[in-house]
């Protein structure tokens, strides 16, 4: 019996190649620029109807849910900005990160091999990916159309981002150089910092939030549901500085598209078979 050789893999040249780490920037910049978008236009066109209280206090500034899920066109601009950004950083960008946390890619040095560490690198990755469904939900569903849903939404949004957040610095952490690199260094603390401002920033949304359905005070110089916008505002901008800076950790990595061919060994044709059909033939 002639022997079995495995199949030759043939990759031909790429047909286009992008560097991955300006997929994730471009990819951070849509959200940027759609919520910036979406607030100024609901300011200049849209200010009574988005800034409008149901105590009827003073306000200047929309909530994020106002600006976004009520009215033309920022309806349309957020929901294609987000849809563009969440699908390729469900199906491409979580698992790339999950791979350069195990792999310890850009020169990292992986000293850790304690059992938890692929645990927390899976948790993370599961994380990431139910951060943008959850945020894909919050989008399509708006509080006006199912409140309950929506809310909801924002809520696994919350926990999940903030959360993937605290892993991810655990893990730059444990995975980087000992002692770090000057550029490990500055990006932990970049998004250490990051992390901290979100925080802050969802907690005093919050804390906003609850004082003006409580007492629906006016604030003076600066009114209560203002002040509440702001921390959304700010949560919002450091939650895409972290995804920023993480974006980082793709230098050097490249996406490619080409084709592949499987090409079947040369030596995988047997001589006793051939000679068979010819004795058949005669």
């Amino acid at each position: 019996m002639a022997a079995a050789f495995p199949s030759v893999i043939t990759v031909q040249a790429p047909i286009t190649s992008i560097p991955l780490q300006r997929i994730s920037l471009f990819l951070c910049t849509l959200p940027l620029f759609s919520f910036v978008s979406c607030v100024l236009i609901a300011l200049v066109w849209h200010f009574d109807d988005t800034t409008k209280t149901h105590c009827q206090v003073p306000n200047y500034l929309p909530s994020i849910s106002a600006a976004i899920g009520g009215n033309m066109p920022e309806m349309f601009i957020w929901r294609v900005a987000i849809a563009l950004h969440c699908f390729p950083r469900i199906l491409l960008l979580p698992s790339a990160i999950h791979k350069h946390y195990t792999n310890t890619q850009s020169g990292r040095i992986y000293h850790l091999t304690t059992w938890w560490f692929k645990p927390l690198n899976f948790l993370n990755y599961i994380l990431e990916i139910i951060e943008n469904g959850a945020l894909l939900s919050m989008t399509y569903i708006s509080s006006v159309e199912n409140h309950a849903m929506h809310e909801a939404s924002f809520i696994v949004f919350m926990v999940c981002s903030m959360s993937y957040m605290f892993l991810s610095c655990i893990l730059s952490g444990l995975t980087a150089s000992k002692p770090m690199s000057k550029e490990d260094s500055s990006l932990f603390r970049k998004k250490v910092f990051a992390m901290i401002f979100n925080y802050f920033s969802f907690g005093m949304a919050v804390y906003f939030f609850f004082r003006h359905n409580w007492y629906c005070e006016p604030g003076g110089i600066l009114e209560i549901y203002t002040l509440f916008a702001l921390g959304e505002y700010c949560t919002v901008l450091s939650n895409v500085a972290f995804h920023w800076h993480c974006s980082k950790h793709f230098n050097g990595a490249v996406l490619m598209l080409t084709f592949v061919e499987d090409m079947k060994d040369a030596r995988d044709e047997e001589p006793v078979i051939s000679g068979y059909k010819d004795q058949k033939l005669i």
